[in-house]
């Protein structure tokens, strides 16, 4: 399948195509609590004090995430299975499906990404672009970005503060500056996002005329 490049980054793609043999969903419920605390008052048994503070019930939190397995026979007639998270796909036994994954060199995740459906004419991005652009750090907003930019212009508040002797001019200039590279990163990312989307959709289309 057609590789992804961008800046001297690699993004190779692989995929295998074979019929369904068994297909299973599953949703575990995660329970979990937050804050908690809080104030109590009362004398100490005895009559030797007395004490004061604050209780609170903690929060209780649940999140439900949908486990999808499914077995396939590939073309060679070796049997595979799959496992998704985040994922609920119709499959019916007996269907014949192309799954695509994405690879880069450095990253150690290799994630599906694609799922066709040849029979029901239909295809699934198990991941969308920007979440692939995130799993594969192509072009990331990090804070390790930020504190470079935050350096350069402690740097230029410092030079025109001293050259122009006015720290609100200094400071002005260098807002302008951050703002400027903040919304020049942003372009990059959503441009690059944009291609990904593309390429996705066009992996897709390949796979329904070649498998």
């Amino acid at each position: 399948m057609e590789n992804f490049s961008y800046r001297g980054k690699v993004v190779k793609f692989w995929r295998i195509t074979g019929e369904v043999l068994a297909s299973d969903k599953r949703t575990e419920t995660h329970v979990y609590s937050s804050g908690g605390g809080g104030n109590i008052e009362g004398n100490i048994t005895g009559g030797y004090g007395y004490v004061s503070g604050h209780i609170s019930a903690p929060k209780i939190h649940s999140e439900s995430i949908t486990s999808q397995e499914f077995w396939i026979k590939t073309e060679d007639g070796t049997e595979r299975s799959v496992q998704l998270y985040n994922s609920d796909i119709p499959l019916r036994i007996g269907q014949k499906i192309t799954l695509i994954w994405a690879d880069r060199e450095g990253i150690k995740n290799r994630p599906y990404i694609i799922l066709v459906n040849h029979n029901a004419n239909r295809h699934w991005f198990i991941l969308n672009n920007r979440t692939l652009n995130q799993r594969l750090e192509l072009e990331m907003l990090t804070g390790k970005s930020l504190f470079k930019n935050i350096a350069i212009i402690s740097a230029i508040l410092v030079a025109i503060t001293y050259i122009t002797d006015s720290f609100l001019y200094g400071f002005g200039s260098a807002g302008i500056f951050i703002v400027y590279k903040w919304m020049a990163k942003l372009n990059k990312v959503n441009g690059l996002c944009d291609m990904l989307k593309k390429h996705l959709e066009n992996l897709a289309q390949f796979a329904y005329k070649n498998y």
